[in-house]
């Protein structure tokens, strides 16, 4: 790893050894990039964190023909990453995603996006629904993009498998409730199949714990369609330029596919069917419905002696972690891009967006700030669970509130920059009738 170190002190060493050789400019950028994606080429099997956990389960499933990409074992033992607020221990009302890139293998930044792609950390306010494979390969900024995708989604069954992460299939064929349970508001022996099936308040149940996580399950793939790394003429800057395409799927679990899956499917490890294994094994009514894309470009710049004295402050002081952070500025311009490509899909796709726990309601205050793309002006409905009579529940909403000024927005961006001072607000705050709010009420925003 303390080869990650030695990357801006290599460029500081070019930049010298072209003034004093007076090679061109072109000459320069081309050793410097080539400096750059040769160590992301070396580094990217033991550094990127989504590579190793997809060859461990290729590995782990030679027998598995339909589900390349799949590890049931690893499923089964999944412990899901509940977000919460730290100090109210309410659940984000969040949807699951699962996150691919376009890998163009010919392109000459490959390696370097697949590394910075692979270690970047879904955020906390969806659901990782990750299930291995995380490339598709493909042309960067291809005109029938679209077509490629649904092509790869469909040869390799991701519906089907994004349903076997939902219920935990083991490789017996079994399901279990656990995770449902875990992401959404009913518990694991509510849940219970055997006994909800058999009532129209358990019914009731299990469609509402459906809709609210299943449904809202989704497939983000990101095209590098550019990306520039250039240092203009008698300049010590290094600009990046990235343009990010991101196509979106939604898993469809509308009622007709619920019933088929309870009925036909479904079996737990104390009721083995190995007809009901091969039912669900051979099935294709598990699909994904394109919703549309969005494109978004982020231009950047730092100087070489910036990029430099952070590699020094690392090397020293280690209180920086290279696999969680750009290791240079085309890294940081990569995440950020990738950061707004989520926020312009859950502004033009209302369902994607997440709904932010209260934090306070004197004053209005959430823990959702300038990372999730919010800004002066922006306007969140606020929600209340309702309970209904048959076991179902659905929310109504009780106001909207309105972030009246930049200074009430908390800056969590701050987190991985090099540059920034850390905030001390940690929360944002809102503005809106008084004494009407409390904690355990939900925000989403709606402009």
């Amino acid at each position: 790893m303390k080869s990650f170190f030695l990357i801006p002190f290599i460029l500081t060493t070019f930049l010298s050894f072209a003034q004093q050789k007076s090679i061109s400019q072109k000459e320069f950028d081309r050793q410097q990039r080539k400096v750059i994606l040769q160590h992301y080429k070396n580094e990217i099997y033991q550094s990127n964190f989504r590579e190793r956990k997809y060859i461990s389960f290729k590995n782990g499933n030679h027998t598995n023909g339909n589900y390349k990409s799949v590890d049931y074992a690893s499923l089964t033992a999944q412990t899901d990453n509940i977000a919460k607020d730290e100090s109210s221990n309410i659940k984000y009302e969040r949807s699951s995603l699962y996150t691919l890139m376009i890998a163009d293998t010919l392109n000459e930044y490959y390696y370097y996006t697949k590394y910075v792609f692979g270690n970047k950390k879904l955020s906390d306010k969806f659901n990782d629904h990750n299930i291995g494979a995380y490339q598709i390969s493909g042309n960067a900024g291809a005109s029938n993009q679209a077509e490629n995708i649904e092509n790869y989604l469909n040869k390799n069954n991701v519906a089907k498998q994004l349903v076997a992460k939902w219920f935990n299939r083991g490789s017996d064929g079994s399901f279990n409730m656990d995770l449902v349970s875990n992401r959404g508001t009913y518990s694991a022996s509510d849940l219970d199949i055997k006994i909800a099936m058999h009532t129209a308040r358990g019914k009731a149940m299990l469609k509402d714990a459906g809709e609210e996580s299943i449904n809202n399950t989704f497939v983000a793939v990101f095209d590098f369609e550019n990306i520039t790394n250039t240092r203009p003429s008698l300049s010590n800057t290094i600009h990046a330029n990235i343009t990010i395409k991101a196509y979106l799927y939604r898993l469809i679990w509308d009622d007709a596919t619920a019933s088929t899956f309870y009925t036909d499917y479904w079996m737990d490890k104390n009721n083995i069917n190995p007809s009901r294994k091969v039912a669900f094994d051979n099935s294709n009514i598990f699909k994904l419905k394109y919703m549309g894309n969005v494109v978004t470009e982020k231009n950047s710049k730092v100087t070489i002696r910036e990029a430099a004295k952070h590699g020094m402050k690392i090397s020293k002081e280690g209180f920086i972690k290279p696999d969680e952070l750009g290791l240079n500025q085309d890294a940081l311009a990569i995440n950020n891009t990738l950061d707004a490509c989520i926020n312009k899909l859950q502004i033009k796709y209302p369902d994607l967006r997440t709904k932010f726990p209260l934090y306070s309601g004197n004053p209005i205050a959430a823990k959702v700030g300038k990372k999730e793309g919010i800004k002066e002006g922006d306007e969140f409905e606020v929600l209340e669970r309702i309970l209904n009579e048959d076991g179902s529940t659905e929310y109504q909403r009780v106001g909207i509130i309105k972030i009246d000024k930049e200074e009430d927005i908390w800056d969590n961006t701050t987190e991985g920059d090099w540059f920034k001072e850390s905030s001390n607000l940690e929360y944002t705050i809102f503005g809106g009738q008084k004494n009407k709010y409390q904690t355990g009420m939900f925000i989403r925003q709606i402009n």
